[in-house]
């Protein structure tokens, strides 16, 4: 623990969407970390005086992203990567002249919401496992107090109040993660912390409508072992996609849908099991969420109309049998129908297959199509 007490006052202004000491990692030099394309560095600190004078070859790749400055890597690794997987700064120079965003690496998602610090975490490429005495909070806000450049421990959200919606969203999503936290690998409790509980078995109905529709079977819940490991993530990956870039529906009216979307990536983690033979881990279904989210949001979707005024349509460069056209046109056509979703699905061939990859591959449009609700 920190003896600096100002830092430790800091930690009720962080918002973490991870639990403490629950989250653990043991570097093991796999390199996965250090195989981007480009450095954080503290400017503000003298990081890159410091990494300058003495490796001044690196100044020639050098760029600015924004308000920062970062070192390129124009090859699969970092420059400092050794061939035996560890940190040549490190191992040279020491801790403390590694590059800043390495030195917080897997909590090294840091935003600013107004008066609040959103901590997040990288669960894609660093191997985080769940167990007793892992990562606490305290030294990570510690880690981030000992770096001074903004650019590296601050990237502000956008928000037209940052203020207001800082107060809003961390009271929401601290709520939602006691909630799960408390009880991981309940489904019940999960739903019930992020949308009505009484609307569960309604909403599961809903979700095996539509899986049996797109994909021919129905939707199920994974197994205890692959529910507990996403009820870690949950947050996180909450987070992620009320800030991301996807905004699939303004944040004001988002709670709905992403609780559906959540349902959704459940039923898809059960099938992905079921391939895999074994429960999934942190880093699967976080992949899994990123690469199925246009399905879930379809899911998510299911029940409503969609619609779009006349006019361009965005289409894919590649559209066999112009099915995503044929979408994009019936959505067009339904702005007085006001057919659920689920009705123009029905007119596309009925092949898993040919649903699956038409709904992903017209994202733009469904997108679009449910703008602002």
């Amino acid at each position: 623990m920190p003896a600096n007490s100002r830092i430790l006052r800091g930690v009720e202004q962080v918002y973490f969407t991870w639990p403490d000491r629950r989250f653990r990692y043991e570097c093991r030099g796999c390199g996965a970390c250090c195989k981007g394309h480009g450095i954080g560095l503290d400017v503000a600190g003298g990081q890159l005086v410091q990494l300058v004078a003495r490796r001044p070859a690196i100044t020639a790749f050098l760029r600015r992203r924004g308000e920062a400055i970062t070192a390129f890597n124009p090859r699969d690794r970092c420059w400092f990567l050794a061939d035996d997987g560890l940190c040549r700064v490190e191992l040279e120079d020491g801790r403390a002249a590694k590059p800043a965003s390495c030195r917080l690496f897997p909590f090294n998602r840091v935003f600013r919401l107004g008066a609040y610090t959103i901590v997040d975490y990288n669960s894609v490429i660093c191997p985080l496992t769940v167990g007793d005495d892992g990562i606490d909070h305290a030294s990570v806000v510690a880690e981030i107090a000992s770096i001074t450049d903004p650019t590296v421990v601050g990237t502000p959200l956008a928000a037209r109040d940052p203020d207001a919606e800082g107060r809003a969203f961390v009271a929401t999503e601290r709520a939602i993660a006691d909630a799960i936290f408390g009880a991981p690998g309940e489904l019940a409790t999960a739903w019930g912390a992020q949308a009505d509980p009484a609307a569960l078995d309604a909403e599961r109905g809903a979700a095996t409508a539509a899986f049996t529709a797109i994909l021919g079977t129905p939707w199920q819940p994974p197994s205890q072992a692959t529910l507990t490991a996403a009820g870690w993530l949950t947050p996180s990956l909450r987070f992620n996609e009320l800030y991301g870039p996807r905004q699939y529906a303004p944040r004001s009216v988002m709670a709905p849908v992403l609780a559906r979307m959540w349902l959704a990536w459940l039923g898809f983690a059960a099938l992905g099991e079921q391939l895999a033979g074994r429960p999934l881990g942190l880093q699967e279904l976080t992949t899994l969420w990123s690469e199925q989210a246009p399905l879930m949001h379809a899911v998510a979707r299911w029940s409503e109309a969609p619609a779009l005024k006349p006019g361009p349509i965005d289409l894919p460069g590649v559209d066999p049998g112009n099915l995503v056209r044929a979408l994009g046109q019936a959505f067009v056509d339904n702005r007085k129908p006001k057919r659920p979703l689920a009705s123009l699905v029905a007119a596309l061939p009925a092949d898993p297959t040919t649903r699956v990859t038409t709904l992903k591959t017209a994202e733009s449009l469904l997108r679009a199509a449910f703008a602002g609700r």
